[in-house]
């Protein structure tokens, strides 16, 4: 049986993530693709991970090259990205993440869904970092485009226990 992962339980991640960005930095990200990703590689250089647990099992990753963080994170502050820090980066991500998992929270609520997230934890690392999730996830990861001057994009990831189908 192959396993599957409903439409319903990623939908409110990537509108949050939209949601987020654009209330929060001024920004409408552009969805570029949605794909079954399989290895453990975060996409950029920041990665923003908070963990799903007691109703829904996972995590929700938004992972950016540096460059691409700090300049979200200077609009966020309201600072040029060249004056955005290693630490302002990791913060702010770590904010991006919390806010998204927060506000997908709440449109689950809505449906009946509830779970609880974690305090958010930043990976930072500029040769190749991971995220090893449990065997038993599938991880869904949506590609955003933030910038239409830049060729930089950032990853959404989510990745959740499948049903069987």
């Amino acid at each position: 049986m192959a396993k599957t992962i409903d439409v319903k339980l990623l939908n409110p991640f990537l509108a949050a993530t939209i949601d987020c960005l654009s209330q929060m930095a001024g920004v409408t990200p552009q969805r570029k693709r949605v794909f079954v990703k399989s290895d453990p590689l975060m996409h950029g250089q920041v990665t923003g991970v908070i963990g799903l647990s007691k109703g829904m099992t996972g995590s929700c990753a938004l992972s950016f090259p540096m460059v691409l963080a700090q300049r979200l994170v200077g609009l966020l502050l309201g600072e040029p990205s060249a004056q955005v820090t290693p630490e302002m980066v990791s913060d702010g991500v770590g904010e991006i993440a919390n806010m998204v998992a927060g506000s997908a929270k709440r449109q689950f609520i809505s449906s009946g869904i509830n779970f609880d997230i974690s305090t958010p934890t930043v990976v930072m690392g500029y040769d190749s970092t991971s995220v090893h999730n449990p065997i038993d996830t599938m991880n869904i990861a949506c590609e955003f485009i933030v910038f239409p001057d830049s060729s930089e994009t950032f990853l959404l990831e989510i990745a959740l226990k499948p049903t069987e189908r």
